[in-house]
């Protein structure tokens, strides 16, 4: 949900992933979720940001340091849509439903309340707090990986053009950006996730390059949005066979929204290898109506969750399972069971991002990304689609306490970090320095209000 900004074609040089000194191997006890179902009184044991052993009786190396973490641990939530500089916005409804997204962007009301404030505060030089804060409402949500950075959006203090050069501290470096900057290459040129809102802008020379990339494998995934109206919306509709035409039906893409899509477009979809990305939060906050997940799910799409954006969507991905998981509710029969709704926000979404041979599972040799929720009892799937972010205790990304309870995070960093109140809760934040939560928080509340607007929570608590 965004106006139309490309992304830089050139990626610029980022900070680097501030990496704390640790014990060689870091043990987290709890229920372990793993690909084969949850495993009671287990360990998972890491050593250089990897997994090494999963088990319920494992031997730990000498000098391992031990936390007991009482709670139950799932993979990283992984986010294939947002807008993230957007995220420090405030929720905002038109007062009416939309036909399709060139309406609603088109209103006064919109451009006053969203699309002004965050064209001023990027010109200004807000975009790398706007950036770092956006990190921590992801993390607060559960996730370790999120789309929909664009480096357009980052600019240095007192520049007022973009893109510009960025700011050795810009990047919070806690959650992973992916098709920016995931860390999960050797060389972070070499993202291999494109995440395009206007496809059909796209000219010709970059619609070849993404062909070609995803035909030779250089690039991984591509997320389109493509039929983002209400389900009845001709413009909306048409958008499915202009993709086609162009021949950007391709193993790899993914459609992001796809509410107008029909149980044809489904059918090319699955015999073609490309994805959905499901944000029904946002999509009945504009729109009145949700994707056939259903007749999707019957085709054989493979599917994944996401929040889009604060704005008219869920403030992060544990907020927008749970709207799920109500949805789901509602309908008879229900398409999807929790252990649906969490391999869509895990292990699907790994597929569809390109990035399932490194993370989205909890399995020796993956990267150590964990989400660790505090344990309610009962089957481990519904307590995640039924969580909220006072539930969470720790998030992890590659083996690095980045967020979680006070207590938790100076048992696992041993070291100071940033300090947020949370649903009622103190949260550590595992930014380098200590002082960067505050002084990002103290740079963007009156930039925001400036112009007329108000910083976003970090959190719907509910």
């Amino acid at each position: 949900m965004r106006p139309n900004l490309s992304v830089a074609a050139a990626v610029l040089s980022f900070c680097v992933w501030a990496c704390h000194a640790q014990a060689q191997h870091l043990a987290l006890r709890g229920t372990v979720v793993t690909p084969s179902g949850p495993v009671d009184h287990a360990t998972v044991l890491i050593e250089a940001g990897k997994i090494t052993a999963i088990g319920a009786d494992l031997v730990l190396p000498p000098g391992s340091k031990v936390i007991e973490t009482d709670g139950t641990i799932y993979p990283g939530l992984i986010d294939l849509h947002n807008h993230v500089t957007w995220n420090v916005l405030s929720r905002w409804s038109s007062g009416v439903k939309s036909g399709a997204r060139y309406d609603w962007q088109q209103l006064p009301e919109y451009r006053m309340a969203l699309n002004v404030p965050h064209e001023k505060f990027v010109a200004e030089g807000h975009g790398c707090a706007a950036e770092r804060y956006a990190e921590v409402k992801a993390i607060a949500g559960g996730a370790t990986s999120q789309a929909g950075l664009y480096p357009n959006d980052l600019t240095s203090p007192g520049r007022s053009t973009a893109p510009a050069t960025m700011q050795p501290d810009c990047l919070g470096g806690l959650v992973r950006e992916l098709g920016v900057a995931s860390r999960l290459y050797p060389d972070e040129a070499a993202e291999k996730l494109r995440y395009e809102v206007f496809p059909l802008a796209l000219d010709t020379a970059h619609t070849a390059a993404l062909m070609d990339g995803l035909r030779d494998h250089t690039i991984n995934a591509a997320m389109f949005h493509i039929a983002e109206g209400a389900s009845d919306n001709a413009s909306a509709r048409r958008e499915f066979a202009m993709l086609q035409a162009r021949g950007l039906l391709l193993p790899g893409v993914s459609i992001i929204h796809g509410v107008a899509l029909s149980k044809e477009n489904f059918a090319v979809m699955a015999k073609m290898g490309v994805g959905l990305v499901w944000s029904p939060h946002s999509n009945f906050e504009l729109y009145g109506s949700t994707a056939d997940v259903a007749g999707a799910k019957e085709a054989g799409v493979k599917m994944a969750i996401a929040p889009d954006w604060s704005p008219t969507g869920s403030d992060g991905m544990l907020q927008e399972l749970k709207y799920a998981a109500i949805w789901n509710a509602t309908q008879s029969p229900a398409p999807f069971t929790d252990r649906d709704l969490f391999e869509m926000a895990t292990q699907n979404a790994a597929e569809l991002g390109g990035i399932s041979d490194q993370t989205g599972t909890l399995a020796v040799g993956m990267r150590a990304d964990l989400l660790v929720l505090k344990a309610s009892g009962g089957d481990a799937y519904s307590q995640l689609v039924h969580s909220s972010p006072a539930d969470v205790e720790m998030v992890v990304v590659d083996g690095v306490a980045v967020y979680g309870d006070a207590k938790l995070m100076q048992q696992a960093r041993g070291a100071a970090t940033s300090m947020a109140m949370v649903c009622g809760e103190p949260k550590g934040i595992g930014f380098a320095s200590a002082a960067t939560w505050s002084a990002t928080v103290s740079e963007l509340a009156p930039a925001l209000a400036r112009w007329g607007a108000a910083l976003s929570p970090l959190a719907d608590c509910h």
